[in-house]
């Protein structure tokens, strides 16, 4: 029998008990490696994904073995949907979404967005600085993979500030840089059973680069049929990708290269009273009484 190749994802054993194990297990025909969950490495480029594990080449493996604790199941669902797309054996231990896996299926599915840098490491060494700056430039953007209406997102602009921005303001292990879009407004689109049924331009006022309403920006709705529709369209597929069928999507256009962005797709987007999407969320519901 040919020897087999097996990754451990999670459980961090030393090389002496990992002989150890293999002999518990009697595995004379398999290799067993190990690797930490938390040197998984995550990027965005022009839609491009890669997942890396420091020193590891998860495409050389027969079989990955996913093991994660309570604080890492996003980590672990993250690397199976990676290794899914490419088609690699392994186990699913959860199924556990965040801002993360979104951006993740958004770009599998061919949607655009953001160049996006993550590592679940304890620290922040300058290769992960340089790295941070090579895919996301600056100013750039940092945010936690937890967070509402705006908050634990901010601008970084110098690169000297990487460090001291995750240290102020985020765990080590739980951050999030992504390339910064040039804009003046976004779009806030509600999609309901796959149509756009409210669409709200939304203008930042005092904020430097956030145009979250809970943040002071100004709220303009406006018809579905004014707004360019490759906004509705990159929404709709959004949603669709996510199998949402009722989402707030959030689409920025850049100001210089015309090229719409998602920001992020929302489960529960706000109902703002006397708007439309009071009217959306009634679409949506009668849609699912089937009336």
């Amino acid at each position: 029998m040919d020897n087999r190749s097996v990754l451990a994802v999670g459980i961090n054993t030393p090389a002496e008990e990992k002989i150890i194990i293999q002999e518990k297990l009697k595995l004379k025909d398999i290799t067993l490696d190990t690797a930490s969950i938390k040197d998984i490495i995550f990027e965005i480029i022009d839609g491009i994904i890669t997942v890396d594990i420091t020193g590891k080449d998860l495409k050389q493996y027969d079989y990955v073995w996913i093991q994660s604790g309570w604080n890492t199941t996003h980590m672990a669902y993250l690397l199976h949907l990676y290794l899914k797309s490419q088609n690699i054996p392994h186990n699913k231990t959860n199924s556990h979404n965040t801002k993360l896996s979104d951006i993740f299926s958004l770009a599998y599915k061919g949607v655009l967005v953001p160049n996006t840098y993550f590592h679940n490491g304890l620290k922040v060494e300058i290769q992960n600085i340089n790295e941070i700056v090579k895919v996301c430039k600056l100013p750039c953007i940092y945010k936690t993979s937890l967070g509402s209406l705006g908050s634990n997102v901010f601008l970084v602009d110098r690169e000297d500030k990487i460090k001291e921005t995750i240290k102020k303001n985020g765990k080590y292990n739980r951050y999030i840089f992504q390339q910064y879009i040039p804009n003046d407004f976004d779009y806030r689109v509600v999609i309901a059973n796959g149509k756009s049924t409210s669409v709200c331009k939304r203008t930042r006022v005092t904020d430097k680069f956030r145009n979250n309403v809970a943040l002071g920006a100004s709220e303009e709705f406006i018809k579905v049929n004014d707004v360019p529709t490759d906004v509705i369209d990159i929404a709709i597929r959004s949603a669709k990708a996510l199998k949402l069928k009722w989402a707030g999507v959030d689409v920025v256009t850049d100001k210089d290269t015309g090229h719409n962005y998602i920001l992020e797709v929302n489960r529960r987007p706000g109902l703002t009273e006397k708007s439309t999407e009071i009217s959306a969320a009634y679409k949506y519901i009668k849609g699912l009484v089937g009336r």
